[in-house]
């Protein structure tokens, strides 16, 4: 990042940089047969598995540490290995060492762009609204959307119907949220959810940068319908909307700064089963935009951008035959800057794109022989923009070889190919970046990967081993070279502020996850490498991607500690991401030059942290539950460095680390479930 001592620069860039398995209440079973007793210890596991896809109950999030009244599921899928894990202020999700931008993340397979919210704490998923989270870490499944990174889907259970009235309420110091489900009829049922917050109530003094407040506040607001129609056929509409709505005051310098953010989607999905096929349809809508504004004496700026979607998907399974098509309209408006005071007059002339992707794929899944099974499928893929039109196709393969009863090696291949793409100055996830089309000099991304796992059970099936290597070899990969003095100073131009090159990553990973038992949970390591190359320009050389971090070590437990307490933690320790160090500062007529060190070339310190829960049911008769969850949030006051910058005072400056505004976050958090 660049830097000045203009006020209005220095506030720009620190708002830029802010910004199906069930647990059970008993450890063992027991079935009577005749006479005879047989006594077992229950799988207590919240991850599951299913064809190269990780599977994670929303009922790990009753258990874990409700950080500030929540425990969300992207927190806990970054615990994973081969995820990275995030830093405060960093809202993006790295798998196998993609950028945040080349994952798909999703609601019952309906696209989101944005699932973050303000400070990384939050996603827009309502854990109790839906059921499960499907990870893939590894896309090699030929109805997988055009990412050339992971896929996350959050989605509902095959039996959905309710029956009776429930629902799940849990308020906190920082945000309520509420879910209820609601029998309409005998076939049909309504899930509603909603969840606000009111940061400022209780941690207004907390939140503050350089002694001057900032205001947030969001909010998120689900409705499922569900109607069975008839024994062969399920139909439902998803609707999504979510809001956020940032702001801060420095009076010293008259400045005020605002941004705000939405997403909305909704859908309409139909299932049909009968005579062995079973047919997925879906027709949705789902869009985001954001808007950046800073007004201070002299200038006033503006920074919106918006993307739309109108798509339509059908699959249809039959044995182990699958085939489909997607088809989506984009509509795009890319940052497009607007700044008028002192410095200029105009905005830039960044016009709406409208882009066009249409996938068709297959799909055949064959026993070679009784321990040795083969996947392999295609994604022909034309896409349209403008007069751009790109034909590509996508070939997968995977070979799954069963060892033995308990022990699985899988090996896989993929090529990708992604049309969409995202960038500004924060890069790390934040609502100011933005998306925009393949064309033109921004050819299509594409990627060739390459992974090998190995998973295994022992000790009766009460551990799991998952070990993983994987290869990813980037194509068309761009940068932000900019930084937020562009569009102020110059004329803006997105084509020439970005960088265009190539990258690989590649890495190792290792689980070990206790399934049974009082005590569960998993520990994980992951090593891994991002690398991105920019040759023809400034940049000579191979440099690290901003995201990657070298090492990484996760901890997940949860106990059971008589009939009401439970008790959950989580520890992360990891590298820290690369920096390009700012080396030297001259000031030549009141304007500060920079000299900056090897791009990326170095490091902040070690990110660590532990986080605490402790749960006291006071009523949990199966039916309904209620208690009290206190949590602990950098438990051990961790002081974790997030990035560098330049802080001015008075007529002096530094250049210092800046770390999260709270060491210890501290949460008391009321839940009722019936």
């Amino acid at each position: 990042m660049r830097h000045s001592l203009s006020p209005l620069i220095i506030t720009i860039l620190l708002f830029a940089c802010i910004g199906k398995v069930v647990a059970y209440d008993s450890d063992t079973l027991s079935r009577a047969l005749d006479n005879v007793t047989i006594k077992g210890q229950k799988v207590n596991s919240y991850i599951g598995h299913s064809n190269g896809q990780s599977v994670i109950s929303m009922e790990l999030m009753r258990q874990m540490p409700r950080i500030l009244g929540n425990a969300d599921p992207i927190h806990y899928a970054q615990m994973l290995p081969g995820v990275q894990t995030n830093s405060e202020y960093d809202a993006g999700l790295h798998i196998y060492g993609c950028d945040n931008a080349h994952n798909q993340l999703s609601i019952n397979g309906v696209p989101i762009y944005n699932v973050s919210h303000m400070l990384g704490f939050f996603s827009i998923f309502n854990a109790t609204h839906y059921s499960n989270m499907w990870l893939s870490k590894s896309v090699t499944s030929p109805d997988a959307p055009n990412r050339i990174g992971g896929t996350i889907d959050i989605c509902n259970a095959d039996s959905v119907i309710s029956t009776s009235l429930s629902g799940d309420v849990s308020i906190g110091p920082m945000s309520s949220q509420g879910t209820l489900r609601i029998p309409t009829g005998r076939k049909s049922s309504l899930v509603i959810s909603a969840r606000t917050a009111y940061l400022n109530m209780l941690y207004s003094k907390w939140m503050t940068i350089d002694g001057e407040d900032m205001r947030y506040s969001f909010g998120d607001y689900n409705l499922t319908y569900y109607m069975q129609v008839d024994e062969n056929n399920l139909a439902w509409i998803d609707f999504y909307y979510g809001n956020d709505d940032v702001g801060y005051s420095d009076n010293q310098f008259s400045i005020d700064t605002s941004l705000e953010w939405n997403n909305m989607m909704g859908a309409l999905h139909w299932r049909h089963k009968s005579h062995g096929i079973t047919i997925y349809q879906t027709a949705y809508y789902t869009s985001y935009e954001n808007h950046f504004s800073l007004n201070q004496t002299n200038v006033n700026v503006s920074l919106p951008s918006s993307i739309a979607d109108i798509g339509y998907k059908l699959k249809a399974d039959y044995g182990l035959f699958t085939a489909g098509l997607d088809v989506v309209h984009h509509s795009i408006y890319p940052q497009n800057p607007k700044v008028d005071g002192l410095f200029k007059q105009e905005g830039s002339d960044v016009s709406q794109q409208h882009s066009t992707e249409a996938s068709l794929f297959f799909g055949l899944m064959h026993n070679v022989a009784s321990n040795l099974s083969l996947s392999a499928g295609m994604r022909l893929n034309l896409y349209n923009f403008d007069d751009n039109n790109y034909i590509s196709s996508d070939p997968n393969l995977t070979l799954g070889w069963e060892m033995s009863t308990d022990t699985k090696l899988t090996l896989s291949g993929s090529i990708r190919h992604q049309y969409l793409f995202n960038s500004g100055f924060s890069n790390i996830g934040l609502p100011t970046e933005f998306w925009f089309s393949s064309g033109g000099v921004n050819r299509p991304q594409y990627s060739y990967n390459a992974s090998l796992s190995l998973e295994t059970f022992f000790d009766n099936r009460k551990y799991r081993i998952e070990a993983e290597l994987y290869y990813k070899r980037l194509m068309n990969q761009v940068e932000y070279d900019g930084n937020v003095f562009d569009f102020i100073y110059s004329d803006y131009s997105l084509d020439d502020i970005l960088l265009r090159g190539n990258g690989y990553n590649y890495g190792a990973s290792i689980m070990i996850e206790k399934r049974k038992g009082k005590l569960t949970g998993w520990l994980s390591y992951s090593y891994g490498r991002a690398k991105r190359r920019y040759p023809d320009t400034k940049y000579s050389g191979t440099y690290p991607a901003n995201h990657e971090r070298i090492h990484e070590l996760n901890v997940v437990a949860t106990m059971k500690a008589g009939k009401r307490w439970s008790i959950g933690a989580t520890f992360v320790a990891a590298s820290g991401t690369p920096y390009t160090k700012a080396e030297r500062f001259y000031i030549i007529s009141n304007h500060l030059l920079t000299e900056y060190g090897t791009h990326n070339g170095s490091r902040v310190d070690t990110y660590m942290r532990l986080d605490l829960s402790a749960s006291y049911d006071f009523i949990n008769n199966g039916k309904r539950r209620s208690g009290i969850n206190l949590s602990l949030y950098n438990a051990t006051m961790h002081q974790n460095n997030l990035f560098y910058r330049l802080k001015v005072s008075g007529d002096g400056y530094a250049y210092r680390p800046f770390t999260f505004l709270i060491k210890l976050l501290p949460s008391v958090n009321y839940y009722y479930s019936f």
